[in-house]
């Protein structure tokens, strides 16, 4: 196969990202994309130069279409992602992977049975600090993981919640922690690994015009006996940084805001932190919502190359089901003032 043929649902704010990712790829085009709102849909096939449907159910009847991505509400990607596996097509769907752990486990399994490949967008597995703290772990630099923690201090003002569905339980799937902080959970899931018990608060302090969490605290047990902590909020003014911090017995990293804030090693400086550390940019306030895509054209190369050799994505729909079974199970903690175990 030389180029991957994508069709893409959803022709908003993050499906005009995708977009422009894909047509950037020397082994991808973009085929087609479809939106309910036709102007929406017609400015991108413009503007990318690709066909435009009304719907997901006559694009997934396209045979120049190999993959879709899915760029739609946190609440709809279940049906899209189903069908496209039973038409076929490889999927790579926007996070979280769904709002309800049946939906997305019903996910995973039309992926493998209907032997499509699966990914999820956790981009920032692919930046570079996490590639060499991986690295740093799995050659002993570090040693032994003890403790960790996930924070997303952002905030986003009210105009930002006057699309109807963000900060919804029934599309949205909640608030800060299984939007904005989905990502660096994502990130301290992927050290630290299953989940045995967590306990939580989730609040409602300031954006009190939505339904769901602004504010969310949570401490994790993993099943390996480490400790975690996660916090996220968007009622942090103006907004501050994404951070996982690692503590190990040999060492600790921090990363904020992607980049290599610090790091301390017992056995001194090393060439390859050295070459990245970069605090001043880390250090730098998170005040727009702009997302730049160096870390999604790395996550879309994986998956490519996946389809092309027919071999799991980086990132699949089972790594990404983790994070939102944490994230409901710190929902359910909060909800029932109890310590819920996984």
């Amino acid at each position: 196969m030389e180029k991957v043929g994508f069709g893409l649902i959803g022709c908003g704010f993050i499906g005009q990202l995708h977009a422009g990712v894909i047509s950037c790829l020397p082994h991808a085009a973009l085929v087609a994309c479809c939106d309910s709102n036709e102007e929406a849909g017609r400015a991108m096939a413009e503007k990318f130069g690709c066909r435009y449907y009304t719907s997901y159910a006559a694009m997934l009847e396209d045979g120049d279409i190999d993959a879709i991505t899915i760029c739609l509400p946190s609440g709809m990607h279940s049906h899209a992602t189903i069908a496209a596996a039973q038409a076929g097509k490889h999927i790579l769907c926007e996070k979280p992977i769904d709002i309800s752990v049946a939906s997305a486990q019903a996910m995973v399994d039309a992926a493998q049975n209907n032997g499509v490949k699966f990914g999820v967008i956790m981009q920032h597995r692919f930046d570079a600090p996490m590639l060499l703290l991986r690295q740093a772990l799995q050659d002993g630099t570090l040693g032994h993981v003890l403790w960790g923690a996930s924070r997303t201090l952002w905030y986003r003002d009210d105009s930002y919640f006057k699309n109807p569905w963000r900060g919804t339980w029934q599309v949205d799937g909640g608030g800060a922690l299984i939007n904005q902080s989905v990502h660096y959970i994502d990130l301290l899931l992927s050290i630290f690994g299953d989940v045995q018990s967590v306990s939580a608060k989730c609040r409602k302090l300031l954006h009190h015009q939505i339904e769901a969490e602004d504010v969310g605290i949570a401490n994790l047990e993993f099943a390996n006996g480490c400790l975690g902590t996660i916090e996220g909020t968007t009622a942090a003014y103006p907004g501050h940084y994404a951070e996982l911090a690692v503590f190990c017995e040999n060492g600790s990293v921090i990363i904020r805001n992607d980049e290599l804030l610090s790091y301390q090693l017992k056995s001194g400086k090393d060439p390859a932190f050295e070459a990245i550390l970069n605090p001043e940019k880390a250090n730098l306030l998170n005040e727009s919502p702009a997302i730049p895509d160096d870390s999604h054209r790395k996550q879309y190369e994986d998956f490519v190359a996946a389809v092309r050799e027919d071999r799991p994505p980086l990132v699949t729909g089972a790594d990404a089901l983790k994070s939102l079974r944490v994230i409901q199970a710190i929902y359910t903690a909060s909800r029932e003032k109890r310590e819920v175990y996984l």
